[in-house]
């Protein structure tokens, strides 16, 4: 029996915890907060009889091993949420900072020290009017759908109004470095992310009308072949459109099936592909302002902070920023901005590379 039991656990059918199936209520819940004669949630269960204080904190009761909240070593396609506990600043042509607010979503998980108050943008999102409190469930179904991540689709939770469900796949909920996202490994976009993030942040999609960098629109040929040809500020020309993909500035492939998506792919983008929100911002959280993937307010990458020296810098803050990459080793000691993977502003400057 006990080797039934395995093989049936092991097994092709059996279904991750969210997925039905396998998943259990008191996971997440406890239906009278006691038992043995002990109580299960010191204080008394949380709303919804959740184990946790709160919803988001019931999430990562499980997902900060995972590398959701891993002090920064959640080196996933989304970012990890400890990036906005930290604020750090520092001197350069007068006070500098980089505050925890604004490196992502301020999520509420009271257990693990976040809090959803935001201190400029207060209750409303940017670009929209979502003013609810913000927990993992406000994006994610924690019962389960067949959805990419399982993010909520057709669907109108907490004041937001979302779309269809982006088409996309992963590599995986754990997101630690063991399985960290690189160029060979990565979250591959179809099409639709934009369109769902606009779900709150509304005005973000206009593009130029509203003087918004346009998302969810096909890329220009003339960005594709800069994307294809780019691979340094120091060889901004010549690449190989086979080996051309940079997880730091991934695109959509424009799919509408997840059919040919694939997670290993190091193609840049063809005909059809477009850039999105996801383009320059993680979906959670980083170590940088807007939630970016790169510093944005040096000419030079490698002059990004946190910077070793830096007030509020712990531990691996600078290492974990970029993922472990080095990056004077990885792109050069001028590496500038990377908007100039589509851009291609720090090389030549002849027509087409506008």
């Amino acid at each position: 029996m006990a080797a039934a039991v395995i093989t049936l656990a092991l097994g092709g059918n059996a279904l991750a915890f969210h997925e039905e199936g396998v998943a259990y209520c008191a996971g997440c819940h406890t239906m009278h907060n006691s038992q043995d004669g002990q109580e299960i949630v010191p204080g008394g269960a949380g709303g919804y009889l959740l184990r946790q204080t709160d919803g988001g904190s019931t999430c990562l009761r499980c997902h900060a091993a995972y590398g959701q909240f891993a002090g920064g070593a959640g080196y996933g396609g989304g970012g990890d949420f400890y990036w906005i506990t930290k604020t750090f600043s520092w001197d350069a042509h007068g006070f500098k900072e980089s505050t925890g607010d604004s490196h992502g979503h301020n999520v509420l998980a009271r257990d693990f020290g976040l809090n959803d108050i935001d201190g400029k943008l207060f209750t409303k999102a940017p670009g929209g009017t979502f003013d609810h409190e913000l927990s993992c469930a406000s994006c994610h179904d924690p019962h389960g759908n067949e959805n990419y991540l399982l993010l909520r689709g057709n669907d109108q939770h907490d004041g937001a109004d979302f779309p269809e469900a982006p088409i996309a796949v992963s590599p995986g909920r754990r997101t630690s470095s063991s399985n960290a996202v690189s160029d060979t490994n990565h979250p591959a976009y179809g099409s639709g992310m934009s369109k769902w993030c606009a779900g709150c942040h509304t005005d973000f999609i206009n593009g130029l009308a509203s003087r918004m960098h346009p998302a969810d629109r096909e890329m220009p040929s003339k960005y594709i072949d800069n994307y294809n040809g780019y691979v340094s500020s120091s060889q901004p020309t010549g690449g190989n459109p086979a080996t051309a993909y940079l997880e730091m500035v991934p695109f959509q492939t424009g799919a509408t099936t997840t059919d040919g998506l694939d997670i290993k792919s190091t193609a840049g983008p063809t005909a059809g592909a477009q850039v999105a929100c996801i383009s320059c911002h993680r979906a959670h959280a980083s170590a940088f302002s807007d939630a970016l993937r790169w510093f944005p307010d040096t000419e030079i990458l490698n002059e990004s902070h946190p910077a070793v020296g830096d007030t509020g810098v712990t531990g691996d803050d600078v290492k974990n920023s970029y993922y472990g990459k080095d990056i004077t080793e990885r792109f050069g000691e001028n590496q500038r901005q990377l908007c100039n993977k589509c851009h291609l502003k720090d090389g030549l400057h002849g027509p087409g590379h506008g």
